[in-house]
Order: structure tokens, then C-alpha cells, then sequence
């Protein structure tokens, strides 16, 4: 029986390399994302307020193809998490065309026009948005798989979370930190695996959140000195992508059930990134 898994916003970035990192390691991938084709994303309207979606590649066209040279079989779903009604329609597409699903990456989030203002700043509808696609449209897109994986009695749910849902902040949006919104949003991902491993405590399942750091993306090396901050210290995105799948893939008891996974100490642990300089050294 193949193996399979789902891969969220995997049209460029973490999800993107998990997704091909996966195919590699012998995975057939359903991969969701807004973006369809080669600059897509550059005619939406919040690329006016976010120019580097003009100058980002990506698209479920190639990262399909990219699935398949690795020898994987890829099913593209068009799918944006800010459209309530489509979540588990798609979600429920991608379990039938897989035939099973043995892993679940919930790694897409909202990217908005007015994401990057201080709270005050912040238009309601930004406020909703946010919120509703980083958590709501997860906790909903995850429903159908979950159920799946429990009548199954296995499988893996790993959500991609962040530093800023855990760790106080250092400054302010524009000044090196996150937008309150974001870090909300990300706080409250964060309680989805440590709640889900209580009530399927005797189910078989494991889940896990993955937190990846600062990650040289497609956007952030595009936004140039807007997010120099991430790309001074970023790993890069195709080493994140390739510890996401072996974390994933590897024995269930290396890490314990419900944990948040530093992926990068991870990586360096394996070799799949540089170890840290001694302190001291240059």
C-alpha cells in the first residue's frame, strides 16, 4: 500500500519542500494552495500592499511536477482557507483520491493586505481573517482527515506553528517582531495537538506541532529589507523541508506525542543543517 499525506500551502515554502521532501522519501501527496498556475498570485489585490508576491515563484502546477520527478504521485487542490464552504469538500477530495492518508501537514496560513500593522492599525476585517484562516480553517480542514485517521486507527497530524505563539515578544511589527494577530493566531494552533492527544488518547494517532524558525522562504529572500530580520538568521527552505519529513516518517517514539518540535535543533542534531558556531567563535 503506498503511503501517502497531505500537504496545505505548498505552492512555495515549508509546505512546498515538506510536500517534495516526502515524494522523495516514497509519499504520494495531495497538495492544497490558492496559487494554480505561474503568477497567479501576482494579479491578486493584496499584492499592492505585499510587492514581493509579485517577484515569488510558485504554484501547485510545479510543485506537482516537482512531487512527481521524485517519483510521486501528486493530487493539486485548488483550495483558500478563507473559503469556509470548500474545506472539507477538499479535504474529503484529497482522502479519496489518496485511497488513505497517512500524515496530515497543516501548514498553510493567511497572508492579508493589512498584516503587517500594529493593532491599532489593524482593520477588523484583517482581524477575523487572520484569525479564521490560522486557526478556524484548520481546526475544520483537519475534521474529515482526523476522522479518517481514526477509523484507521493510525495516522499523523502535524501542524506548523511559530515561535511568536509561545515566546514573548522582543519588538514591536516594523521593528523586527510580528503583528499581534499573528502570534494570537499562532498561539491558538498551538493547543490544537496537546488537546487532540487527550481525546484520542487509546486511537493510534500522534500529533505534533513543528516549529520551524526563521526559514528563507521564497517571500523573504523577495522582501528584501522589509524581513531582512528573518533572512539574517534563516536556514534554508529546502533543509526544513527534508527534517519536516523525516521527523514525520521516523519512529514514532523519537519524539513524544503532542510535542512542539524545534525543527531546526532537530536538523543540526541530524546534520541536515550546520551546527550552531561555538559561543565565542566567528
Amino acid at each position: 500500500m503506498a503511503k501517502t499525506a497531505i500537504v496545505t500551502g505548498a505552492t512555495r515554502g515549508i509546505g512546498r519542500a515538506s510536500a517534495i521532501a516526502l515524494a522523495r522519501l516514497g509519499y504520494d501527496v495531495a497538495i492544497t494552495g490558492r496559487t494554480q498556475n505561474e503568477g497567479d498570485a501576482a494579479k491578486r489585490p493584496e499584492a499592492d500592499a505585499l510587492p514581493e508576491l509579485r517577484l515569488v515563484s510558485g504554484s501547485l502546477a510545479s510543485t506537482a511536477a516537482a512531487i512527481e520527478a521524485e517519483g510521486g504521485r501528486a493530487i493539486p487542490l485548488v483550495l483558500d482557507l478563507l473559503d469556509g464552504a470548500r474545506l472539507q469538500p477538499v479535504a474529503e477530495a484529497a482522502i479519496e483520491a489518496l485511497g488513505h492518508v497517512d500524515i496530515l501537514v497543516n501548514n498553510a496560513i493567511y497572508v492579508g493586505p493589512a498584516g503587517e500593522k500594529r493593532f491599532l492599525e489593524t482593520p477588523v476585517d484583517e482581524i477575523e481573517k487572520r484569525l479564521y484562516g490560522n486557526v478556524a480553517a484548520q481546526l475544520i480542514f483537519t475534521q474529515p482527515v482526523l476522522r479518517h485517521m481514526v477509523a484507521r486507527g493510525s495516522g499523523i497530524i502535524a501542524n506548523v506553528t511559530s515561535g511568536a505563539g509561545y515566546n514573548a515578544p522582543f519588538a514591536a511589527i516594523g521593528d523586527g517582531g510580528w503583528a499581534l494577530t499573528y502570534g494570537v493566531s499562532k498561539a491558538g494552533l498551538n493547543r490544537i495537538a496537546e488537546q487532540l492527544v487527550v481525546e484520542h488518547a487509546s486511537d493510534g494517532l500522534r500529533f505534533y506541532n513543528l516549529q520551524p524558525g526563521a526559514v528563507a522562504t521564497e517571500r523573504v529572500l523577495a522582501a528584501g529589507e522589509k524581513l531582512a530580520f528573518v533572512a539574517k538568521h534563516a536556514a534554508p527552505v529546502e533543509r526544513i523541508g527534508e527534517a519536516i519529513a523525516r521527523i514525520l516518517t521516523g519512529p514514532s517514539a523519537a519524539f513524544m506525542n503532542g510535542e512542539t518540535i524545534e525543527v531546526q535543533d532537530v536538523a543540526r542534531d541530524w546534520g541536515i543543517l550546520p551546527a550552531r558556531p561555538a559561543r565565542g567563535a566567528r
